[in-house]
C-alpha cells in the first residue's frame, strides 16, 4: 500500500533557500527555489522553480505538486496540479532533482501571493536509476539575445545506456533559478566510456524578462540521469 505524505509550503513573494520539510521521517531539503512572474505566447504566467534534495535514508517519487496563486483580496485566482520534474523522478537517498510548476494568470488579476504543496510518494522502485557523470558544463552569454549553454557528459558505465535525460538550470550570481530546460537522447545510446555535447539555449520570454528586469545570468547548473524503462 502506497503512503502519501504531503508537505504544505506556503511562499511570499520572495522565497528562503536552503529550507526544509519532513514528515514521519521523509524529509525533502529546498536548497533554492524562485519565483516568477513573465509575459509567455499566450498571456502572463508564474513559475514556481526548485532544486531538492533527498536527505532520507530512502528512495521515494517526486511526481506530484501544486502552485496556487491569490488574488489581493486573499481568494484564489488560479492553481495547476501539472508538475514537472525536471530530472530524475525517483530519487535515491542524497540525490538532488529539480522542479517547476507554472499557472496561467488569468488577464486582468494582479497576484499577491501564491502556496506551493509538494507531494513525495513513498513506493519501492523496480528498476535502474542511473546518474551520469556531468564534466563540464559553459555559460556564454556573449550574444545577449541568445546565450549558449554547453554541457558535456561521460557514460562512466560499462554498458550502453539508453534513456538519457540532460537537465540544466540557469541562475544568477546568487543561485536563483530563472530557467529550467532539458534535453534527451531518447532512445539513442551512449556508449560505454562515450562522452556527449549538447548545445541549448532558453527560452525567448526568459531572456526579455531578466533583460527588462535587470538580471544578470552568470552560470548554470547541470545533472544527467538515465532511467532503465
Amino acid at each position: 500500500m502506497k503512503r502519501i505524505l504531503a508537505v504544505i509550503l506556503v511562499f511570499g513573494m520572495f522565497l528562503a533557500a536552503a529550507c526544509s520539510a519532513s514528515a514521519d521521517g521523509m524529509e525533502l531539503t529546498y536548497l533554492s527555489e524562485n519565483y516568477i512572474e513573465y509575459e509567455g505566447y499566450s498571456g502572463m504566467k508564474a513559475v514556481y522553480l526548485a532544486k531538492v534534495q533527498n536527505n532520507t535514508a530512502e528512495g521515494f517519487y517526486v511526481t506530484t505538486g501544486t502552485l496556487t496563486l491569490y488574488d489581493a483580496e486573499g481568494n484564489e485566482a488560479a492553481s495547476n496540479k501539472y508538475f514537472q520534474t525536471m530530472g530524475s523522478k525517483y530519487l535515491a537517498p542524497g540525490e538532488i532533482t529539480f522542479l517547476s510548476i507554472e499557472v496561467k494568470i488569468p488577464e486582468g488579476v494582479e497576484i499577491k501571493d501564491h502556496k506551493v504543496e509538494i507531494i513525495p510518494v513513498e513506493k519501492n522502485y523496480t528498476g535502474e536509476d542511473y546518474v551520469i557523470e556531468v564534466n563540464d558544463v559553459v555559460y556564454d552569454p556573449t550574444n545577449e539575445s541568445n546565450p549558449q549553454i554547453t554541457t558535456t557528459i561521460t557514460n562512466t558505465y560499462d554498458k550502453p545506456l539508453p534513456h538519457i535525460t540532460m537537465v540544466y538550470a540557469v541562475e544568477d550570481a546568487e543561485g536563483l533559478i530563472y530557467y529550467l530546460g532539458t534535453y534527451s537522447l531518447g532512445m539513442n545510446s551512449l556508449g560505454a566510456g562515450s562522452s556527449f555535447i549538447f548545445l541549448t539555449a532558453m527560452n525567448k520570454d526568459i531572456i526579455t524578462y531578466v533583460q527588462e528586469n535587470g538580471i544578470t545570468l552568470t552560470h548554470v547548473e547541470s545533472l544527467a540521469f538515465a532511467e532503465d524503462k
